[in-house]
């Protein structure tokens, strides 16, 4: 049994449901820390598979590890917040229960937050396993080179730049997210997340340390279908309309202005604006639009447009 201070240094937070699959390589790439001033907070979204033993069989055999198991299942926004919100410490981490740390993740990026002190975040280099743990081409695409960047134009390059969202599992001050609106009841609310983080503090590469993300059918990036995101992303959430970029704009508008004081909104909403003015977005808020009178229709015409781009080779 291992025991460890009742106020560690670096708080961990593992949502999870029905994720026995692969839930306990991610803990056990956890335990496996050279750095162990760090508790691990599991928040369980009542799951239905053998998540449940596994995770509390870890939480009887290493006093980092707690066990929380909701009463129904939340919602993925809901329940990354519950463990923010369950944290302690200088330092706050996300975890996802299908991915697993080099074993060098905490000491790496809590020296390199101890050494820049203007950074809020410290994210690692992500590699992308398949379902067996094999390497294969990293699927999406790690943050911009915000080097020497103020906040605004940090904000701006999240917006316009950032698109897989790997560094949400980054290390953070937990100051500063307690700064932050956290996640919201709508499916890529971890983007606005980003760049309201951009706002507050640096980002900095911990090369040397490694995010294994795993590519699998049942990730939420590969959910198709944007009522079933919102109810992934918040169980208590309406699933009549998903409204996800009209939501994330009004989100990013509430950022802008919540920090007034730290940065101008005026320079903050000018960025936005040319982030959100590009042919792309205004295609996405009129998908939007049509959602309300006909998710189908919807559908397709987002499909027929991903072709049309993918015909073109259109980066995006």
């Amino acid at each position: 049994m291992n025991s460890r201070s009742t106020t560690p240094r670096v708080s961990l937070a593992l949502p999870v449901y029905n994720g026995a699959r692969y839930v306990a390589k991610a803990v056990e790439s956890i335990l496996d820390q050279g750095y162990e001033d760090f508790r691990l907070t599991i928040t369980d979204n009542a799951s239905t598979d053998g998540t449940e033993g596994i995770c509390r069989k870890f939480a009887e055999l290493d006093s980092r590890v707690n066990y929380v198991r909701n009463p129904r299942n939340l919602g993925a926004g809901p329940n990354y917040n519950l463990g923010f919100e369950l944290s302690t410490g200088e330092y706050f981490k996300w975890c996802a229960c299908d991915d697993y740390l080099s074993p060098n993740f905490l000491e790496s990026c809590v020296a390199a937050l101890d050494q820049r002190q203007d950074a809020a975040v410290a994210y690692a280099t992500t590699r992308s396993v398949d379902e067996d743990g094999a390497q294969i081409d990293l699927v999406g695409s790690m943050a911009p080179d915000m080097t020497g960047a103020g906040p605004a134009l940090r904000f701006y390059k999240v917006l316009t730049e950032l698109g897989t969202c790997y560094e949400i599992f980054g290390l953070f001050r937990r100051d500063v997210l307690k700064r932050s609106t956290l996640q919201r009841g709508y499916y890529g609310s971890d983007h606005a997340l980003l760049a309201e983080i951009a706002l507050l503090g640096s980002y900095v590469h911990v090369p040397e340390a490694t995010l294994y993300n795993r590519e699998h059918k049942d990730r939420s990036i590969n959910m198709s279908d944007t009522l079933a995101r919102v109810a992934w992303q918040d169980t208590s959430a309406s699933n009549k309309y998903s409204l996800e970029h009209i939501r994330h704009l009004n989100h990013l508008i509430e950022i802008a202005l919540r920090h007034r004081r730290a940065v101008s909104p005026a320079q903050t909403l000018s960025y936005l604006f040319l982030s959100e003015a590009r042919p792309l977005q205004l295609m996405r808020f009129g998908l939007d639009l049509v959602g309300l009178a006909s998710p189908p229709v919807r559908r397709r015409l987002r499909d027929a447009g991903w072709k049309c781009l993918s015909s073109l080779q259109i980066q995006l």
